[in-house]
């Protein structure tokens, strides 16, 4: 029996729509793309380098020093010269206690002048007086000149100087005179006096060794080397606003005790500056070449050692070792400020900041490894930087993400 065959089926042909190429597109090019970005990071080379910095600014000048005070009943007598370093317990003024009387001293002086009197009677012509007269005689227009203004100079130099020279006069006088009954009779009367006169006068003495300075501004507890960590910005801006004269009138006034001479460490002191916005580049422990203005024989070296961040702004300290020569009493001034910081250098857009903590990314091949690191400046586009951790693998030659 013949089996009828059917015939087979006819295939139907479909068409794929478009849109599905179109999204095949879209697929393979974002997968093209992800490639690209993987596989094409931009990187920079970390290289050897050095950045200049520079910056002027007004500072605050603040001493390691201590005021030594005294009651004192007369004008003190000072023994040594402004500017003079002197060894601990060494005189430096003399003063006179309670019980100082006017009279007997005036007397001591007239006697005095007696036998200077008498003395250069007997050798007018000697030439060896004339020439101290003749020195006295200008280092007193010297002097007065100084006080009216009428020339520079130092008021208590040239008045330890004018004492010194008559001094040697009247031991030249002592040793060139042969002594007669009438003057014994002087030296008598002039050495009781004398002996009553020490019995009131004290030296005040040197606590430490150190230079000594007569001249105050009334900023010397405040701004001293013992709170350097706790002055603020209102306390730099009221010396830069020339504060400090009136809070020394005021404290002179109201204390018994008067300061008689400042003491200062000259190897150490400090320089205060206040900024309304952060200085980088002050880090704790930079170390900076500074210039004075005003002060420009001298240069000077000093390291940052404190930083107060406040509401508002921010306050450095500089510490310097170096003598402080014409500073001595100076306590504001203008510097400039200047440092060569050299170590890995990048390009600024390479610093980053992930979860709070700065740092750049490493590219190894398809590796990226992020690296904490410090700043140390950051100016016209390219940065110093270091790494912050020990062992870290950022070295120079490596390439990082920009």
């Amino acid at each position: 029996m013949a089996v009828k065959r059917r015939p087979p089926a006819r295939r139907v042909a479909r068409r794929i729509n478009p849109k599905f190429y179109v999204f095949l597109g879209i697929i393979a090019a974002a997968v093209i793309a992800i490639v690209f970005f993987i596989t094409n990071t931009n990187t920079a080379l970390v290289e050897q380098g050095e950045i200049m910095f520079e910056k002027a600014l007004p500072v605050v000048v603040v001493r390691d020093e201590q005021v030594v005070s005294a009651q004192n009943y007369g004008k003190p007598n000072y023994l040594v010269q402004e500017g003079e370093r002197v060894e601990a317990e060494a005189d430096v003024a003399e003063v006179y206690r309670g019980g100082y009387n006017d009279k007997v001293v005036t007397e001591l002086l007239e006697i005095q002048a007696k036998i200077e009197d008498y003395q250069e009677n007997l050798i007018s012509t000697d030439e060896q007086l004339l020439a101290y007269n003749s020195q006295i005689t200008q280092k007193a227009a010297e002097m007065r000149q100084i006080l009216n203004g009428e020339a520079a100079g130092d008021v208590v130099v040239a008045e330890n100087e004018l004492k010194a020279l008559m001094a040697q006069k009247q031991q030249y006088l002592r040793d060139a005179v042969t002594a007669d009954a009438t003057l014994n009779g002087f030296y008598s009367n002039e050495t009781e006096l004398q002996g009553r006169v020490n019995e009131w006068k004290e030296a005040v003495k040197a606590p430490e060794a150190g230079v000594v300075s007569f001249y105050f501004d009334g900023a010397e507890t405040m701004l001293n080397a013992d709170n350097i960590a706790t002055i603020t910005s209102a306390d730099v801006n009221e010396i830069l606003n020339g504060g400090a004269d009136e809070q020394q009138s005021a404290s002179a006034e109201d204390s018994a005790e008067k300061p008689l001479f400042r003491l200062v460490n000259n190897y150490q002191w400090f320089l205060v500056a206040q900024s309304s916005t952060e200085i980088p580049e002050f880090a704790q422990g930079n170390v900076f070449s500074i210039a004075f203005d005003d002060y420009l024989d001298k240069p000077y070296s000093g390291k940052v050692v404190g930083t107060v961040k406040e509401e508002e702004g921010y306050v450095y300290a500089l510490e310097i070792t170096d003598d402080i020569g014409q500073l001595l009493n100076v306590r504001r001034t203008d510097a400039k400020v200047f440092s060569k910081f050299e170590g890995m250098k990048v390009p600024e857009k390479a610093i980053q900041d992930k979860d709070g903590v700065t740092g750049v990314t490493v590219v190894a091949g398809s590796d990226k490894t992020f690296v904490p690191v410090n700043v140390k400046i950051i100016k016209d586009g390219s940065a110093i930087i270091e790494p912050a951790e020990a062992g870290s693998i950022l070295t120079v030659n490596q390439h990082v993400e920009v």
